[in-house]
């Protein structure tokens, strides 16, 4: 059953509200009038999926119409809550295609099951509405770490806090669980609000698409399927390689279709392991997690040619940066990098759009005085505004974590990455 049962956004010509209850609630960001960003409008022409793109007209009667705080401080508002998830996966599966994110069904649904608990959804709610407006969720690897993921909130509410609480919500959420070491990747535009709360950037992953065609005779010649049994040890390898996330492989192995290949070494082990799954868009090549780049390139040769046959004509790999030959020009200011980075080490045809920054948050004491003092500025709220003391007591127990997360950042930049040929987070499609 699709988690979009009505009106959904790749089919619809018309959305208009006041007639459904179903509709009214899954795009009732439509009925907000946002006094620092988009104001409301009876009708409009509105980007529903950004990749492909897609407009459709949007009629709101006039009576449906919701203010926000002309302050920007939504977050602070008696009408914002973040509740854990209910019935919310439609919202979070048309919150990912607005922002031109690959996940399918069955992505949203995974990434939600790997702990209910640790998914979130923020409604605005009054006497007769009730409008979910954003998400996000906190994935347990192990149990001792976390991977935070799927912050969206509907470009209608944007300026007014909403990602800031989201997250503030989810880090709170995984300290409180007791995780260590709570990493995310993050997209240029959600990068400002993590530095905000600690977090560090590392290393950037480039999105890449490439041509299926350059792998269409390709034949691997050690890589294997990955059976029932074996998996256990790819998990065994993969612990060596990261942090621990056995849950997330078991989840990603069911959903690969038949696309999950390891190849193994002169005396048997596991060098490496690769899997490929559908996604919305293209499908996706990942994680692919190997020892050497001759080991990288059989398990592609392994995973691709499949796709190619089903009649795709190209797929998505999440790269570290050094594995390109030229590494481009990086520029922090600017959202579309100028000169992406070209020469991928295995893939002839990859061609990156998009950049992510693996992050942790990593903040000392002393750091975290500085980011309670500017978060209490930035929102003009005083040094006891409950809102202030919850932003502090979360950062002042994460500072605990300080050394165990430095010492990860460092030994995955320094070392780790360089087994990482695709990479994904447990909320990428």
């Amino acid at each position: 059953m699709p988690l979009i049962r009505k009106c959904h956004p790749t089919r619809a010509d018309v959305i208009e509200l006041g007639k459904d209850a179903y509709v009214d609630h899954l795009y009732g960001c439509f009925r907000v009038d946002n006094p620092l960003g988009e104001r409301f409008q009876r009708e409009r022409e509105a980007m529903v999926v950004l990749v492909p793109r897609r407009n459709v007209k949007v009629v709101v009667p006039e009576r449906m119409k919701v203010s926000l705080p002309e302050d920007g401080n939504l977050a602070g508002a008696e009408m914002f809550h973040i509740l854990p998830f209910a019935q919310d996966h439609d919202t979070m599966h048309l919150l990912s295609m607005r922002a031109g994110w690959n996940q399918n069904d069955r992505d949203v649904g995974r990434v939600i099951d790997f702990d209910r608990k640790g998914a979130f959804c923020a409604h605005l709610r009054g006497g007769d509405f009730d409008i979910p407006v954003a998400t996000g969720v906190v994935t347990p690897l192990g149990l001792h770490h976390s991977w935070i993921g799927m912050i969206l909130v509907h470009p209608e509410l944007r300026r007014q806090g909403v990602a800031t609480a989201i997250m503030q919500h989810l880090l709170r959420h995984a300290i409180d669980a007791g995780k260590v070491i709570n990493g995310l990747d993050a997209t240029p535009m959600g990068s400002t609000v993590y530095v905000s709360l600690g977090y560090v950037g590392t290393f950037r992953i480039w999105r890449s698409v490439f041509q299926t065609a350059e792998f269409a005779e390709a034949k691997a010649r050690r890589a294997r399927p990955v059976d029932k049994d074996m998996l256990e040890e790819v998990i065994r390898y993969d612990n060596t390689c990261f942090l621990e996330r056995g849950n997330v492989l078991r989840a990603l192995y069911a959903d690969a279709e038949g696309q999950a290949f390891f190849c193994p070494d002169d005396q048997g082990q596991v060098a490496g392991y690769g899997l490929g799954r559908p996604g919305r868009i293209r499908p996706f090549v990942g994680p692919l997690v190997a020892d050497s780049p001759e080991v990288a390139a059989d398990l592609l040769a392994a995973i691709v040619p499949t796709f190619h046959k089903q009649g795709h004509k190209d797929a998505f790999i999440d790269t570290p940066e050094i594995w390109f030959a030229d590494r481009g020009v990086y520029d922090r200011s600017v959202f579309d990098q100028p000169r992406k980075p070209s020469g991928h080490c295995l893939i002839r045809s990859a061609t990156p759009v998009r950049d992510f920054t693996r992050m942790y948050q990593a903040a000392d004491s002393r750091q975290a005085d500085a980011l309670v003092g500017a978060f209490a500025r930035k929102c003009g709220f005083g040094q006891n505004d409950r809102r202030v003391l919850e932003f502090a007591r979360t950062l002042y127990r994460s500072v605990a974590n300080y050394t165990e997360t430095l010492g990860f950042m460092q030994l995955e930049e320094r070392e780790l990455q360089k087994k990482v040929w695709g990479t994904t987070g447990p909320e990428k499609g």
